[in-house]
């Protein structure tokens, strides 16, 4: 099969699973980005804060043809020299993205479709959900959190509120989603963490 032009553009639905309320984003991308730099969209367009390994794959940490970042524990398949469009040419391909191999955040990457129009940068298109906090204990400890601070005892929920950095004004909604402010953080990632190696 003959590959398509290098202007290709990748349409990817992200959910992160096992979130109640559902996080996802829809984002475009160009098919000639390697998994770094789409590890680094991902980043961004969720909100995360790029503090943990990471690795693609088809079905765990286990699969022989694993992508992220190689070292002794983990000898996956080099994610910046790896291309989505040597391995994701198909539409409907499902893969895993698994962010944080403490915590074990666990996102499912849908490929929709594959366009002809250019897509220079990645760009987040739609989306819901807030992306639970960073070191929070994966989604077993997400959803305690989210319990607490919906009921829990008063100590509880200041001390979750105190941790999250939230004002008195301030309240958690696992429900926010602004897609504005997911662009803004695509947009601010430096022309370096699109090309490291």
């Amino acid at each position: 099969m003959a590959q398509k032009s290098n202007l290709n553009t990748f349409q990817l639905k992200v959910t992160l699973l096992k979130t109640n309320p559902v996080v996802w984003r829809k984002v475009w991308l160009p098919a000639t980005f390697n998994f770094y730099q789409l590890h680094m969209a991902l980043q961004a367009a969720f909100g995360w804060e790029n503090s943990h390994l990471f690795q693609f794959c088809k079905n765990g940490m286990s699969d022989v043809d694993g992508i992220g970042i190689p070292n002794e524990e983990y000898p996956v398949r080099d994610a910046r020299k790896v291309k989505l469009n040597q391995v994701m040419a198909e539409a409907n391909k499902r893969y895993k993205y698994i962010y944080d191999f403490g915590d074990n955040w666990e996102h499912q990457i849908d490929l929709e479709g594959i366009t002809d129009d250019a897509a220079p940068i990645a760009v987040c298109v739609d989306g819901a959900g807030e992306c639970p906090p960073e070191d929070v204990g994966g989604q077993p400890g997400y959803m305690e959190m989210l319990k607490v601070l919906d009921g829990g005892a008063s100590e509880e929920r200041q001390q979750y509120r105190e941790w999250l950095g939230l004002s008195a004004r301030q309240s958690w909604n696992p429900k926010y989603y602004n897609q504005r402010e997911v662009n803004k953080r695509m947009s601010l990632l430096s022309p370096e963490e699109f090309t490291f190696g």
